[in-house]
């Protein structure tokens, strides 16, 4: 049943239950304390009394054959108060003076002491002592009456019981009230994510100037929300510039295997330039495709990271470039300041050449007549750094803090012309980050553009 009782519902009721019960346990202690204190109090007054009588009687009393104890009744009949007995035994326990029949007869093998007990509807407090005067020995009884006291403790204890009550449900107000004051931020949350639901991704939480766990949650709920905001945004820019990129090359296959179905099937030069081109355009997409899969696998390799082999950084470096050597002969590589590390690299070798290969195919691409490239590493504390120069047209301030982002080309109309799809140096991008590493670019125009790999070492 609690289960569709709202949280702040259970909140109010289990703290009302919570503060009822520490309410009883309170007045509990304080009926036991009030109780102890009151009959403590009733036995020094009873204490008091009896040592007031002892002294009157030897006072007033007269020995005869040195046993017997001659006091005047008269004398206990005055000095007696109201609900009060005296009572004067001897050894024997015979009763010599008794100025109350209300009071019940004792049992003689009672010790000295106090003693409560009943007389009908009466409740009464007895004490017993000794008592003796000259030669004479016997016991002192004095009995009093406390209804007064029990009086007392029966209001004290309706009152408490009445407390306890009007405490239940002062708490289970007050209760609602500060449960609702307390859970309003997250009422608001609440309205904010229905908002979200229908698509209302821009709606925010307000964030509460009090910097209590709400305000903090408000905080993480709405960088939550710009992240998944942004993420939806990129990959719904993601979708429709993939989808752009693949329709482009299957239009132009789609419109030569027309031309062909027409009256390309005679004419050989029409047949040649349309396989040609069709060709050509299914390359572009196998190498979008490829790379559409590769960022998929960077994206699953994001989320679950397993163990990898560290890789010499100059070793692989030169294994590259002597690569590129062999394919491609007019290129000229510089190789500047080869800094040799002692330290391997924290990067799988595999993922450093990837992003070597698009960075140098990069320069390949988009350098003129003459394409020159330099290398430069050098070593720092925690980082090995890699410096690739190219001699290339240079890349525009108002397109450099872009270039890592995924499909932006500096110049579609020549980066498609060349075979690019805007998506290698956001691979590269992606690749460094994951091992914790860095990415940058310098460019100028006319000049070239400088790529600078900042990669972590191994810490031993």
């Amino acid at each position: 049943m609690l289960n569709r009782v709202s949280i702040k519902w259970k909140m109010t009721i289990f703290s009302a239950i919570f503060i009822f019960i520490i309410f009883i346990f309170c007045n509990l202690i304080q009926l036991i304390l009030i109780q102890t204190f009151t009959s403590k109090q009733e036995q020094e007054q009873l204490y008091k009394r009896s040592e007031e009588i002892r002294t009157i009687i030897m006072e007033q009393s007269k020995q005869v054959s040195g046993k017997d104890l001659l006091v005047s009744e008269d004398l206990f009949e005055k000095i007696v108060e109201r609900n009060e007995m005296i009572r004067v035994l001897d050894k024997d326990g015979n009763e010599l003076y008794n100025v109350s029949n209300d009071f019940p007869d004792q049992d003689k093998a009672l010790k000295n002491g106090f003693y409560r007990m009943e007389a009908g509807d009466e409740d009464l407090l007895l004490i017993k002592e000794p008592l003796r005067v000259d030669s004479f020995n016997g016991t002192l009884e004095i009995g009093k009456n406390i209804e007064t006291f029990d009086t007392f403790m029966e209001k004290v204890i309706w009152v408490l019981v009445l407390g306890t009550f009007l405490s239940l449900a002062l708490s289970l107000v007050s209760g609602w009230f500060l449960v609702r004051k307390l859970l309003s931020p997250l009422t608001l949350m609440t309205n904010t994510m229905r908002k979200i639901e229908d698509n209302q991704f821009q709606e925010r939480v307000p964030v509460m100037e009090s910097k209590d766990e709400f305000s903090q949650l408000s905080i993480i709920f709405n960088s939550m929300m710009d992240r998944i905001e942004a993420s939806m945004s990129q990959q719904k820019r993601f979708v429709e510039d993939a989808s752009h990129e693949l329709r482009t090359p299957l239009a132009i296959i789609h419109g030569h295997l027309s031309l062909l179905q027409r009256w390309g099937k005679n004419k050989k030069d029409v047949l040649d330039s349309s396989l040609h081109t069709s060709i050509k355009e299914t390359d572009r997409m196998i190498e979008l495709t490829n790379e559409l899969l590769l960022l998929t696998r960077m994206d699953k390799l994001k989320e679950v990271h397993g163990p990898f082999i560290p890789c010499n950084g100059l070793e692989t470096i030169n294994e590259v470039l002597n690569d590129y050597q062999l394919i491609h002969e007019q290129l000229k590589i510089n190789r500047e300041e080869m800094v040799h590390c002692d330290t391997l690299l924290a990067i799988p070798q595999e993922q450093l050449k990837q992003i070597l290969i698009i960075i140098l195919d990069n320069a390949i691409k988009y350098s003129g007549e003459g394409k020159e490239v330099t290398i430069k590493t050098s070593n720092e504390k925690d980082k090995y750094n890699i410096e690739i120069h190219d001699n290339g047209y240079g890349i525009s301030q108002e397109d450099m803090p872009y270039i890592f982002d995924r499909f932006y080309r500096v110049d579609k109309a020549r980066s498609r012309g060349k075979g690019g799809n805007g998506l290698g140096l956001s691979i590269a991008k992606d690749i460094t980050e994951e091992y914790k590493g860095a990415i940058l670019a310098e460019s100028t125009i006319g000049k070239g553009t400088v790529i600078i790999l900042q990669l972590p070492l191994i810490h031993e």
